[in-house]
């Protein structure tokens, strides 16, 4: 009798344990949900180190991400949102998944990761179409909409966007907030590509049925970049009056940010129309408000309005003083930010590493712990034998399999690091070269193009010959800017495919006259996927130009093949072989950036070379993916 009173007592403190554990995690999820993230974070982060189900830890995970972002601490959030999709991934959770996935999209595109944001985007649009979620399949585009326009693709943005109100078309729900989503990322587009006009028609449609939405926030935003536009196309009255709409909705909410913008815009109307007084009052005010809130983006804006403003009313002396403020907070902002994307980076696998160790030390005191129950066990497991035996067991066989996955995870730690460090100083290197080739290039031709114009004082001067000069030195300018984009992340890549690419890359290199390059593919009728195709470019790229600085080679042919299970990309020189083990053990970063490439599509990376013997070849093989985008590729042309 006192041993089923002592057994049933066990079972009361494990479900009154779990119990509580329940009722937290919602306390935590619900303070998460409304935003409160000062009181939720420590929730989470206690609840982790105890029982959680797998979705309530992929949850905790996801909450955390949020909340760890909004506190500004990047590193730990992205963490924890690599953390949730490992976990929602497993349980085959669609909606989480995506969920995650779309949020860290647009805190990559903040932190300037345009490349990983516009592939998360895709993921998360992926993810709610198996979960069959119409509602964020629009809102997914809508994002992919935003990614595009802050990397200069309006076209492409564009046609996402007229994909998204497809789907809204055949949407049961018709909500009015994601149309007016749909219409306002639309309309940014056009506005940015230089069709204000039909932005203007966009904001319209906002407007008319703003009765119908569930927040007026769309509807300030939506004053406020009807008045920009308005602004660009000259109808300085009209855009004064919305901008007057959103300073009055601001005011009311208190909203510092908002009323900082707008009334950088109603004092930039203001002297454009002539009317100085009170361009002076409303840009002092933002000034004021934006070193208040101390928001550097509104700063800038500020700054550079002042700037305009000084020098039209005659003021060279204040409006020079403004701004060198505006270059040197510039200067200052971008070297922050290459700073914090580098420790992004860092950090990010810093903690991962940490919260192996963790790991480690909560596996072995789960283990002691294991060890006193199996004690405990032992004595109850003369009463009631079996049962518990069955219990000590699987205790045993979790433990193993426990101690398996750690072994597995801090082997896959390792990788991650050593592909991060090549990564980061590649990163480096090409930031290093980007800002040589603006100092020499860009550098010398603008003190030229100063001197051209500053000619102009000369009476003398044949003015025409110096239009002519000037022209030549921008045309100059623009090859060399065109040069540098393209080494960066070549357009033709995002817009028509890996084909086009190559054959644009294979065409630059033919123009030099020193190598000649061939391209070869078969079975590209429809596009890879985008990391697919940003993989092997930057594959082909890294190996050809080693061939150019390393070898004497004459010819290279680029060939990429593709059927229903595998494809291959083969790069064949004719230049002099040479010992494969100095590659892989030298001091750059080359070797270690293509296999981490290859890692990346699931590919294994070969070479093919002996010293002393003529001719070379990198093989990559990994198996097929068609893109989901099924974005038909152009013809190549060898």
């Amino acid at each position: 009798m006192r041993k089923t009173i002592l057994l049933q007592a066990l079972i009361s403190v494990c479900l009154h344990a779990i119990g509580q554990n329940d009722s937290l995690f919602n306390q935590a999820s619900t303070l998460a949900r409304d935003y409160a993230y000062e009181e939720s974070n420590p929730l989470f982060k206690q609840l982790l180190n105890q029982k959680l189900t797998p979705l309530q830890e992929g949850q905790a995970h996801y909450y955390l991400m949020r909340g760890l972002w909004s506190n500004n601490q990047f590193d730990q959030s992205l963490a924890h949102g690599d953390s949730a999709i490992d976990h929602f991934m497993v349980l085959n959770e669609h909606d989480w998944t995506g969920q995650t996935f779309y949020t860290l999209c647009m805190n990559n595109l903040i932190a300037g990761s345009y490349d990983v944001a516009l592939i998360q985007s895709q993921k998360a649009l992926d993810e709610f179409t198996l979960a069959q979620d119409t509602a964020m399949m629009i809102r997914a585009k809508g994002r992919r909409g935003i990614v595009f326009h802050d990397i200069g693709e309006y076209d492409e943005g564009i046609r996402t966007l007229e994909e998204a109100h497809e789907l809204f078309k055949d949407y049961s729900g018709k909500n009015k907030d994601i149309l007016a989503m749909i219409y306002g990322i639309t309309a940014i587009n056009y506005d940015d590509r230089g069709d204000s006009d039909i932005a203007v028609e966009y904001y319209k449609k906002i407007l008319a049925f703003q009765d119908e939405l569930s927040t007026h926030r769309e509807v300030i935003r939506t004053y406020n970049n009807m008045g920009n536009s308005l602004m660009k196309l000259g109808n300085l009255a009209e855009a004064r009056k919305y901008f007057l709409l959103n300073l009055k909705a601001n005011e009311e909410d208190e909203f510092a940010y908002g009323i900082a913008t707008v009334k950088t815009n109603l004092g930039t109307v203001a002297y454009k129309q002539g009317d100085y007084k009170t361009a002076e009052k409303y840009l002092n005010e933002a000034e004021t408000i934006s070193y208040q809130i101390r928001d550097a983006e509104k700063i800038l804006d500020i700054l550079q309005q002042q700037h305009f403003y000084h020098e039209r009313i005659g003021e060279p002396a204040t409006s020079l003083e403004y701004l060198k403020k505006y270059h040197h907070l510039k200067d200052s902002l971008y070297d922050l930010d290459k700073q914090r994307q580098i420790a992004l980076l860092e950090k990010k696998y810093e903690t991962a590493k940490k919260e192996q160790q963790i790991e480690v030390q909560a596996a072995e005191i789960a283990e002691k712990s294991a060890e006193n129950q199996r004690n405990v066990a032992i004595i109850i497991g003369l009463i009631i034998g079996m049962t518990l035996a069955v219990g000590i067991l699987l205790l045993n066989r979790n433990r193993l399999l426990k101690k398996q996955r750690l072994l597995t995870q801090e082997a896959q730690i390792q990788l991650k690091e050593a592909q991060i460090e090549a990564a980061i100083t590649s990163q480096e290197k090409e930031r290093f070269r980007f800002a040589k080739d603006l100092h020499d290039g860009f550098g010398q031709m603008i003190s030229i193009l100063n001197l051209n114009l500053k000619s102009l004082e000369d009476d003398g001067k044949d003015k025409h010959e110096v239009f002519e000069t000037s022209s030549r030195v921008l045309e100059e300018m623009y090859q060399e800017l065109k040069g540098i984009c393209f080494n960066l992340m070549p357009q033709t890549l995002i817009k028509h495919g890996i084909t086009a690419a190559l054959n644009e890359f294979a065409a630059r290199i033919n123009a030099a006259d020193k190598l000649y390059v061939e391209t070869d593919f078969f079975g590209l009728e429809t596009r890879l996927t985008e990391v697919q195709e940003i993989s092997l470019y930057r594959i082909s790229q890294e190996w050809v130009n080693n061939v150019m600085k390393y070898s004497d080679a004459t010819k290279v042919t680029i060939q990429i093949t593709r059927d229903e299970e595998e494809m291959t990309l083969m790069i064949e020189d004719d230049g002099a072989g040479f010992d494969l083990n100095e590659l892989k053990s030298g001091k750059g970063n080359g070797w270690k950036n293509m296999n981490s490439r290859a890692n990346l599509i699931n590919g294994e990376l070969e070479v093919d070379t002996t010293p002393g013997i003529i001719g070379n070849v990198l093989i990559v093989n990994a198996e097929t993916e068609v893109s989901t985008s099924n974005i038909k590729s152009k013809p190549s042309v060898s």
